[in-house]
This record gives structure tokens, sequence and C-alpha cells, in this order.
């Protein structure tokens, strides 16, 4: 079939994301709307020939396939607010949420699908970024009839991979998703907080530890996450992670749960550098600290 007409109903930052990939990946992307209409009216600003529409039933009746794309406890909302069209497509774009959310729409004759990109939106500054993001991402699909296949087309001219999640893998899917994004901002934020105990404000920090971040992420990237493990637990060094841990406790007791937990999750990737014997020790440590500073956390 040929390409459908897009709309959009959400202008955050996965609406924003994808409306501007596609509409650069050669789609059409006709309309969009927001509960802000100045939401709305910036991302059309940015794309050739599209609309800003104060209503989402302006843009479902001017489209053939409308993305989805508000917060998704707002989802099963609209699709139930909207008339929809029959044989038109519906997609959501939650990577947590079955198809079930659409079932409004799939009722009135809409054809339904998932879009999610195992990607981050946040802080794009120009068309070409959103773009830039897609390549080489991975989007789990989900849909009924030619929904299927017209979302593994877009995966694919947007540079990214299509996979087929089943619906019982979602919640973990999206676990997955949430560690790889928010909690690698939490880790890099709690590092900032240890060099602020030290005197060094955040805007300082951030470019001291940005470098060697980034620099081990391209580390696992090119050789995989156990080549890539360094420091203390891949050398077995248990009296560094002592002093670790005890400056930890005098300055920032808070975090050592978080560093306990992670260091406990680390200790596999080095079971063929170091002995059963440190790995052990180590171990016994680690769960020391936590049992103790978890015990002691107020609540």
């Amino acid at each position: 079939m040929d390409d459908p007409i897009v709309g959009f109903i959400g202008a955050g930052a996965v609406g924003k994301g994808l409306a501007l990939g596609l509409a650069s990946s050669g789609y059409r992307v006709l309309a969009v709307s927001s509960r802000s209409l100045s939401s709305a009216e910036g991302l059309a600003a940015r794309i050739p020939g599209c609309l800003a529409l104060s209503d989402p039933q302006k843009v479902a009746d001017r489209c053939d396939l409308i993305f989805i794309t508000t917060p998704d406890e707002a989802i099963e909302q609209v699709a139930s607010q909207v008339l929809w069209h029959r044989g038109q497509g519906v997609v959501h774009c939650s990577g947590a949420e079955s198809l079930g959310i659409l079932d409004p729409a799939a009722g009135a004759g809409a054809i339904t699908g998932s879009f999610h990109p195992f990607q981050t939106f946040a802080c794009l500054e120009t068309p070409e970024e959103a773009v830039e993001r897609m390549e080489g991402s991975t989007l789990s699909v989900e849909g009924r009839c030619w929904i299927l296949d017209t979302l593994k087309e877009m995966a694919s001219r947007l540079g990214g991979r299509a996979i087929l999640l089943s619906p019982e893998d979602r919640a973990i899917y999206h676990a997955s998703a949430v560690m790889s994004c928010g909690h690698l901002v939490a880790l890099v934020k709690a590092a900032v907080d240890v060099w602020e105990s030290m005197g060094v404000p955040q805007e300082e920090a951030l470019p001291i530890i940005l470098p060697l971040a980034k620099s081990t992420l391209a580390n696992v990237s090119r050789a995989g996450a156990y080549a890539s493990l360094t420091g203390p637990i891949a050398r077995g060094d248990t009296a560094t992670l002592s002093a670790h841990l005890q400056a930890l406790e005098d300055r920032i007791p808070r975090l050592i749960p978080l560093y306990c937990a992670l260091s406990g999750e680390s200790l596999p990737l080095a079971e063929d550098r170091v002995s059963r014997e440190k790995l052990e020790e180590m171990d016994r440590m680690f769960n020391d600290f936590m049992v103790r500073h978890v015990s002691e956390t107020p609540g």
C-alpha cells in the first residue's frame, strides 16, 4: 500500500522525536495536536506542511495512521474519546502497555498497533538529532493486519531495527529501557554527589565524570561487558573496596545500598579473573554493609 498520511496526538519528547524522524524519512506528517497548542505549533513549525490543531479529533479526521504519543495514563482516554474511522490505523508508543489500552479504537473499527523506540528523545535541539538517534536503534512493534508491516517498514526507514515483543514481556522490556536510560542518569547524579562531598560543584563535576562514562560505554560497545570491567572488583582488591565503603559511610551513607547493589551485580563479570575465595569475600562485605544501611533507612 502507499505510505499512510500520518498524524500525532501528543507533542512531548517521543511524539516530537518520531514525528521529526518520520518526516525526514519521507512520510507525510500532516497534523499534530497536543494538550498545549503551543507545543503542537512548535513541532508543526519544524515539519513542512504540518498543521497544528487544537483538537485530537481533527487529527483523526485528516490522517490514515495516528500515533498517540501522550503520557501512558492518557492513552486509553484518548482512544475512547476520539471517533475513529473504520480501517484507519491507531498506534500507541508506550513501552510497557499492551494493545488492550486501544480496545476502544479497535471496537470502533480501527486497526491498532504499538511502536516503541528503545531510545530517548529528551533535550533534542534539532530535527537532525531525532533522525541521528533513530539510526541503529531498536523499536518494538506490535499490530494487526496492515499495521504490522507498515510499522516494520517505518522502523527500517528510520534506520532502526524492528523486534516483535510478546505481551507478557512488555513490562520487563520496559524495565530494561528504564535501567538503560533513567537509572543511568541517576547513577551519574550519584557520582556527581560524591564530587560535591569533596567541595566540587555539579557544573564542574559533570565535565570530570562524563568523559570516563562515555569511554566506558564505548568499551562495552566495542568489547562487551565482561572485557570492559575495570577497577577493584576486577582485581579482587578488597582493601580498596573497604576504603570506598568506609568513605561513603562517613560522607554519603545513603549511597551505600546503591554502591553495594551495583558491586554485587559486578561480581559475575570478574569470575574469570578473581578467585572464588575473593569473590565470596567481596560478596560478604557488600551484603554486610547493605544489610546494615538498609535496616537503618527511615521508613
